[in-house]
């Protein structure tokens, strides 16, 4: 009788091969996540054993987890692009603590609520906490993030087994070699306290008519305009805090045009808003809530802004000023605006 099975089903040679093929792939990535857990990509103080310090990454949803370890500082500003050129070096100068700026580029409050989880448990001891509020913070209900910059949740996750499971990519491995770079001294590290001017992107006397602030619609049913809960979810942090970290919230200035028109919902929903922000370091030693969206001479200036939202250093400066005064005189400072 003749067997219809052909060699190949019947050659141990196969087998020996896919279990070969199988063994290299498997040794690739140990190797692969070895390099990983030796160099810690991200710089995120959950791997690595090579000591390099920073990265070169221009998201700075990326580089935030960074900064936000570093233990040459203490203090932090936190914010979207709108806290951007508030210079962390200038209110280190003018307060004594060692600010290093968390700004996040399109950063939702859910997202600068993660990297402020990050710095402090980074940060036993913390010596002041600067929150910039953009209309953002102002929304009714959680919002899921949609659109923008994708947010590394893995990388401020309390799990370094969440943390490792995204090492073994393209993207990891090219940062790697990177932090190597900057280990050997062959390519230098991002700016370590953050600070980055986007003057040189809307040089001075250019003004765009883009970025229109996003104010909430008022909250419907009316019961519900004094509910925020990413602030609710910021006071939760602020309350385990030690009473003699000072905290600092401000509201950062938009071209005049844009803010709301006394006596109208959005002002009224505004106002509301405000109020809940003050609530968060209301009678917390050295910290003030200090809104800089008002319609004045100096937000009616266009010289003093790239577009509807982004300040140039004449505000920033002013904004630091004020900053630095709140931590020292509380809800008492003047405030020069």
């Amino acid at each position: 009788m003749s067997s219809s099975t052909s060699s190949s089903d019947t050659d141990p040679g196969w087998g020996r091969s896919l279990l070969a093929c199988a063994g290299t792939l498997i040794g690739a990535a140990l190797l692969v996540l070895a390099l990983m857990v030796v160099v810690d990509p991200y710089d995120s103080g959950k791997l690595g054993l090579l000591g390099i310090d920073g990265v070169d990454n221009r998201l700075t949803q990326i580089t935030a987890a960074s900064r936000a370890r570093n233990p040459d500082f203490n203090a932090a500003i936190l914010g979207n692009s709108t806290a951007q050129m508030i210079e962390p070096a200038e209110l280190s100068r003018a307060t004594g603590a060692r600010f290093v700026q968390l700004y996040m580029t399109g950063a939702t409050p859910r997202q600068q609520l993660a990297v402020l989880d990050f710095f402090l448990r980074n940060h036993r001891a913390v010596g002041a906490l600067v929150i910039v509020a953009d209309p953002g913070w102002c929304e009714h209900a959680r919002l899921k993030d949609e659109g923008g910059v994708p947010f590394p949740d893995w990388l401020y996750d309390r799990s370094v087994v969440t943390y490792a499971v995204r090492l073994i990519s393209w993207q990891a491995i090219e940062q790697a070699f990177q932090r190597i770079s900057i280990g050997l001294g062959r390519r230098q590290r991002m700016n370590p306290d953050g600070f980055v001017s986007y003057e040189d992107i809307w040089p001075p006397g250019q003004f765009k008519d883009i970025g229109w602030p996003r104010d909430p619609a008022p909250a419907l049913p009316a019961e519900m305009r004094g509910t925020f809960p990413e602030i609710a979810a910021l006071e939760d942090i602020v309350r385990t805090l030690p009473p003699d970290v000072p905290v600092v919230i401000v509201v950062p200035p938009t071209f005049a045009a844009t803010v709301p028109k006394p006596g109208t919902e959005t002002a009224l929903d505004r106002n509301l808003c405000d109020v809940a922000l003050k609530k968060v370091v209301a009678g917390r030693p050295r910290s003030n809530f200090i809104s800089y969206r008002v319609d004045n001479e100096l937000t009616r200036d266009r010289a003093n802004f790239a577009d509807f939202i982004h300040y140039r250093p004449t505000l920033a400066r002013k904004i630091e000023q004020g900053i630095a005064a709140s931590l020292r005189d509380g809800s008492s400072a003047k405030i020069d605006f």
